[in-house]
C-alpha cells in the first residue's frame, strides 16, 4: 500500500509538470519543435505521405496548424507513426500529452539506472535528479524525442548486460529515428566484430525501411536523402555550428571562413574518436569485464562527438555514460587521483545547469563539447589502464 501511494504521488507530480509545460506552450509555440512532428503526422494522416519531404508542403501544413513556417520535419518517415495518435488532437492538447508521455518515459529510465548502475538507489529519488539536467528540460520545452532515444539506449544496455547481443542490436535500431546517433554506435560494433548485435540491428533497420516505403512510397529512397542534402540551404533551417556540442560544431566555429579546413579536421578527429571508442569496446570484451560499463560509456560519448547534427536537447543521452562513469567512481577504489579529479570535475560541469545556461544565453553552446572531449579521453585512459594485465611478483 505504501508503494502504491508513493507511485501515485510520483505520477501526480509528473502530471503537474506536464501541465506546467503545456501552459507555457501558447507563448513558446512558434519557437518549439513539436509542431514539426505534429504536421508531419498530419501530412501522413491526410494521405500525402509521398509529399512528406517537400518543403513547400511542410510549410503549408505548418502555417495551417501552428501559424508559422520555416522549420521542418527531418526524421525518417517511420517516426510519424508514433505521432499519429497525437495528431488526432489539437496542437496544444497533443503537446500536453507528448510531455506526459516523455515524463512517463523517465520512469523506466530511472528504474533501469537503479537496476543496472545504482543498485542501492531508489528510482523515485533519482527521477527529480534527472530533471535537473538542462538538456532534459530543453527536450520537454521543444517537444522533442531525445528522451525516447535515451529510453532505447537503456533497453540496449539492459540486453547487453544480459549478454543478449541480438536483442541489443534490435533495440538500438529502434533509435534510427535519430540515425546519425544510432549508426555511430552500430559502426563501433562493426569494428568489434559483434555479429549477433549487428544482425539484430540490420533486421529491425530493414523492417523500418519497409515501413517508411509503405508510408511515402519507393520515391522516399531518393526524396529523403535529397531533402537532407539541401536542408541547410532552406531559410530558417536551424543548422548552426554554435548550437552543436560536437566535433563538427567545434571546428565549424573555430574555422568559420575555412570550410575545407573545418571539414578536414572534423573528418580526421571523428575517425580517430570512432576508432578509439571501438577499440576500447573490443578491449573490454576480450580482457576486462570490469571495464564493460566504461566501454559502453565511451562509445556513447564518442557517438555524441562524431554525430553529424546535434541539438542541445540531444545531450539527454549523455545521462547514460555519465551514470556509468559515476558508478565506476563509486565502486572502484584504485583510480589514480588525477583521473578521479578529471572525472569528478567534468561530470559536475556537464550535469549542473550553469555551463549549459550560460553558453545557451551567449549562443556558443558548442563549447560544451570541450568537457565532453575531456570525459571521453579520461574514460578511454581508464579503460586502457584497467585492461593492462598487472605483473605478479616473483
Amino acid at each position: 500500500m505504501r508503494t502504491l501511494i508513493k507511485n501515485l504521488l510520483v505520477l501526480s507530480a509528473l502530471t503537474a509538470l506536464a501541465i506546467y509545460f503545456a501552459q507555457l506552450f501558447p507563448k513558446m509555440q512558434k519557437g518549439t519543435d513539436f509542431a514539426d512532428f505534429y504536421v508531419a503526422a498530419q501530412i501522413v494522416l491526410q494521405g500525402r505521405g509521398h509529399q512528406l519531404y517537400d518543403a513547400t508542403v511542410q510549410n503549408e501544413f505548418l502555417a495551417r496548424y501552428s501559424g508559422r513556417v520555416g522549420t521542418y520535419f527531418i526524421h525518417p518517415p517511420f517516426e510519424t507513426l508514433l505521432y499519429l495518435p497525437f495528431s488526432l488532437l489539437p496542437l496544444a492538447c497533443a503537446y500536453l500529452l507528448w510531455c506526459l508521455f516523455n515524463l512517463i518515459l523517465l520512469i523506466p529510465v530511472a528504474r533501469g539506472l537503479t537496476q543496472y548502475v545504482f543498485a542501492k538507489w531508489s528510482w523515485r529519488a533519482l527521477l527529480p535528479v534527472l530533471l535537473l539536467f538542462v538538456p532534459v528540460l530543453l527536450d520537454f520545452l521543444h517537444g522533442q524525442d531525445s528522451l525516447l532515444l535515451l529510453f532505447v539506449l537503456m533497453w540496449a544496455l539492459a540486453a547487453l548486460k544480459g549478454e543478449k547481443e541480438f536483442a541489443a542490436g534490435c533495440f538500438l535500431a529502434c533509435g534510427l529515428f535519430k540515425f546519425h546517433l544510432a549508426l555511430a554506435v552500430a559502426i563501433s560494433a562493426l569494428f568489434t566484430g559483434r555479429r549477433k548485435f549487428l544482425a539484430g540491428f540490420a533486421s529491425v533497420a530493414a523492417v523500418l525501411l519497409l515501413i517508411s516505403v509503405e508510408i511515402c512510397g519507393w520515391g522516399v529512397l531518393v526524396s529523403y536523402p535529397r531533402f537532407l542534402v539541401h536542408f541547410s540551404q532552406l531559410p530558417l533551417a536551424g543548422v548552426h555550428n554554435e548550437q552543436m556540442a560536437n566535433l563538427r560544431g567545434l571546428f565549424g566555429l573555430i574555422f568559420p571562413a575555412m570550410a575545407t579546413v573545418a571539414l578536414g579536421m572534423t573528418t580526421f578527429s571523428s575517425l580517430l574518436v570512432l576508432w578509439l571508442a571501438a577499440s576500447s569496446w573490443a578491449t573490454s570484451a576480450r580482457r576486462a569485464s570490469q571495464t564493460a560499463g566504461l566501454a559502453l560509456a565511451n562509445v556513447v560519448i564518442g557517438t555524441i562527438l562524431v554525430s553529424y547534427h546535434l541539438s542541445p536537447h540531444d545531450l539527454v543521452i549523455l545521462l547514460l555514460p555519465m551514470a556509468l562513469i559515476l558508478h565506476h567512481l563509486l565502486t572502484c577504489g584504485d583510480i589514480p587521483a588525477w583521473s578521479r579529479s578529471v572525472f569528478i570535475a567534468t561530470l559536475a560541469v556537464l550535469f549542473l545547469p550553469p555551463l549549459h545556461l550560460i553558453l545557451l544565453r551567449v549562443h556558443i553552446y558548442t563549447y560544451v563539447c570541450l568537457p565532453i572531449l575531456a570525459l571521453f579521453g579520461a574514460t578511454y585512459s581508464e579503460i586502457r589502464r584497467l585492461s593492462i594485465p598487472t605483473e605478479r611478483p616473483r
